[in-house]
């Protein structure tokens, strides 16, 4: 999620830019993690787990704009990178039309919550995301004589956004999202080997059809 001291950077890298010669900026932070299991005819074939934690910086120098990212989110190390991407904003063509939107414009707060997020994401664990792909490759396995492979996947990715613009925009969003995948392949006439699958997603875990994709 996006701390406080998140948000102190990104309005601090925000501030850094203007006094190095930039008229206007943005800054949006990204925190976020995600996950998926891929299971090939009842067999494990690949875990994968990642993690971001990023900062992009849009430049408006000079009636130039240039957008430029880092991991890296060290002060020292964003002064240099900052100053950097100032100086290559400036080798750029000029765009006039390119300018922060017209703060009237802009959200003001006070809206409804719009409940993107599930708060039970991080309850849920890695072995019922694997047995959701398992049994999702069951429903296909040895259902047909012509199925050469059943592939399932399960999936899930939660994300965080923080934005500050020099005009006085601030706002921020968060995310989730859930998938089961099913996919088969069989033999077909010849040497045709067909392919297809179906799948389901959700905002939410609960949500999430869990049975009969691989029938489908």
């Amino acid at each position: 999620m996006i701390t406080n001291d998140n948000k102190k950077l990104a309005q601090w890298a925000m501030e850094f830019a203007l006094k190095n010669g930039c008229q206007s900026s943005r800054v949006t932070l990204y925190n976020g993690s995600s996950s998926s299991f891929e299971i090939r005819d009842m067999k494990i074939d690949r875990l994968q787990q990642a993690s971001e934690n990023s900062l992009v910086i849009h430049l408006f120098v000079d009636g130039r704009y240039g957008s430029f990212s880092t991991n890296r989110l060290d002060k020292k190390e964003l002064e240099k990178f900052i100053r950097n991407g100032i100086d290559s904003t400036r080798y750029l063509a000029e765009d006039k039309a390119r300018t922060l939107p017209d703060a009237s414009l802009y959200y003001k707060g006070g809206g409804t919550d719009l409940q993107l997020i599930d708060p039970k994401f991080d309850s849920i664990q890695p072995d019922e995301k694997v047995s959701l792909a398992m049994k999702t490759c069951e429903e296909m396995m040895g259902k047909d004589d012509r199925i050469i492979s059943a592939n399932s996947s399960y999936s899930d990715e939660k994300d965080f956004k923080y934005m500050v613009a020099s005009n006085g925009f601030e706002g921020e969003a968060c995310g989730s999202s859930f998938s089961l995948v099913a996919s088969v392949s069989i033999r077909g006439e010849g040497d045709a080997r067909p392919e297809s699958y179906w799948y389901d997603s959700s905002l939410y875990f609960d949500t999430m059809i869990k049975e009969g994709l691989g029938t489908k």
